[in-house]
């Protein structure tokens, strides 16, 4: 898949169910429930799996002024 390199690297920061659930929803299309499904989990762990992975890449996804 052709992404920006910082948008990997910062996947690469993320533990690997965080980063394969933003992989899963945001890029491949998955639903919440389709995840939680995959994973055995329930969708809530789903959830915080994704506001914690967006609230730790979103600094280093940040463009800053130079």
């Amino acid at each position: 898949m052709t992404a920006d390199p910082d948008l990997w690297r910062a996947l690469g920061t993320l533990d690997r169910r965080t980063r394969a659930a933003l992989v899963l929803t945001v890029l491949d299309g998955y639903t919440q429930d389709e995840v939680a499904e995959a994973f055995g989990v329930p969708r809530g762990t789903v959830a915080s799996w994704l506001a914690r992975g967006r609230e730790r890449i979103r600094p280093l996804l940040e463009v800053r002024d130079r």
